[in-house]
């Protein structure tokens, strides 16, 4: 809805958005005259406003320092997070910044958690995760033997 509206000819069914809707509310505005010449056009029009997005609640600070505490490691993370926060008041927008490293260091966040015998959570390792660690072993060993070989000229 790149205009703040979506006329749909099949189903005869006008969708605006708060915006657009606020707009034609004003005789003689762009918005009005749309909405004039599409009733004209087509008397059986339906028009809707476009349902309000729900937000995403953002991820708090707290929210943050409750799952770290789930870790083996909390206390060495908990001193990393408060790092990255005292880091984060020079930024610009200092909680996307520490967002940012909080979703970098646990992209598993909103995954369902799978805890060791102990009840801390354990950082799952995915099958990308190995595939890339494979790669990257096989890259430096071929190196490794690729740096080991002599050159040899051949000579005439």
């Amino acid at each position: 809805m790149t205009h703040g509206y979506n006329f749909d000819a099949l189903n005869n069914t006008l969708t605006i958005s708060a915006s657009f809707a606020k707009k034609a509310s004003k005789v003689g505005s762009l918005e009005y005259n749309i909405i004039l010449k599409l009733r004209k056009d087509f008397p059986d029009l339906t028009i809707q406003q476009e349902a309000k997005k729900e937000g995403k609640k953002g991820l708090t600070f707290g929210q943050m320092e409750d799952f770290i505490a789930l870790h083996r490691n909390a206390e060495e993370l908990t001193a990393l997070f408060n790092k990255v926060r005292k880091l984060s008041r020079v930024q610009p927008m200092p909680y996307k910044y520490v967002k940012t490293w909080f979703e970098d260091r646990f992209p598993y966040y909103s995954d369902q958690p799978t805890f060791d015998a102990d009840g801390f959570v354990i950082n799952p390792v995915t099958l990308n995760n190995l595939k890339d660690m494979v790669q990257e072993v096989t890259a430096a060993n071929q190196m490794a033997v690729i740096d080991a070989e002599p050159i040899v000229a051949e000579v005439a």
